[in-house]
């Protein structure tokens, strides 16, 4: 961990893509306040003994910085596998608009219980451009939540209703959507809506 006072916001891109090139296995950087109301940046970075010395001695050069504090601390990982999922978006009567596959990272608790789901970034910015291409009005966040959520459903063991109680013992569901995600091709892992 460092803070530096003395650069600019147009810096700091720059010092994370080079300090990961160096080793760094993640940073934060954190936008603060010290003393007579200076802005300055913390930077942590986390990263193993052999790429200390190296990211320590960049910080120095590119910063001024005079000196580093190495917090030690435990970290408690997860498992976790990439499952590919084959998925289709579709109008009402059934005719495919998209259809494609994603990535989704499934986190592994104890047990091999599964805990989350997750679409990695980049995979997603490249499927929401492909998406509008295709004429779908669909933003990133509307797609990260069909995927995951479709996701979550098919590996974890529950059942959501969505709708508004009607008469007394009846639910009135809600509107259905123009779009659907499902999956109907049974050699590929996928979850039907």
């Amino acid at each position: 961990m460092t803070n530096v006072d003395n650069i600019t916001c147009d810096q700091v891109p720059y010092l994370i893509e080079e300090l990961m090139k160096l080793g760094a296995k993640n940073v934060h950087v954190v936008p603060a306040f010290t003393k007579k109301g200076r802005s300055e940046y913390i930077f942590l970075i986390d990263s193993g003994d052999a790429a200390l010395d190296s990211l320590a001695e960049f910080m120095a050069l590119e910063t001024g910085t005079l000196g580093v504090r190495v917090l030690k601390t435990e970290h408690y990982p997860f498992a976790y596998e990439l499952i590919k999922l084959y998925f289709s978006l579709r109008d009402e009567e059934d005719l495919p608009l998209w259809e494609g596959e994603v990535n989704v990272k499934v986190v592994i608790g104890k047990e091999q219980k599964p805990l989350s789901a997750r679409v990695e970034y980049e995979e997603l910015r490249e499927l929401a451009s492909s998406v509008r291409k295709a004429g779908l009005e669909l933003s990133m966040y509307e797609l990260k939540e069909l995927i995951e959520g479709k996701a979550l459903k098919g590996i974890k063991d529950f059942t959501l209703n969505f709708g508004e109680q009607a008469e007394e013992g009846t639910v009135s569901p809600l509107a259905p959507v123009s779009k659907k995600l499902c999956c109907t091709d049974k050699a590929k892992t996928c979850f039907r809506n």
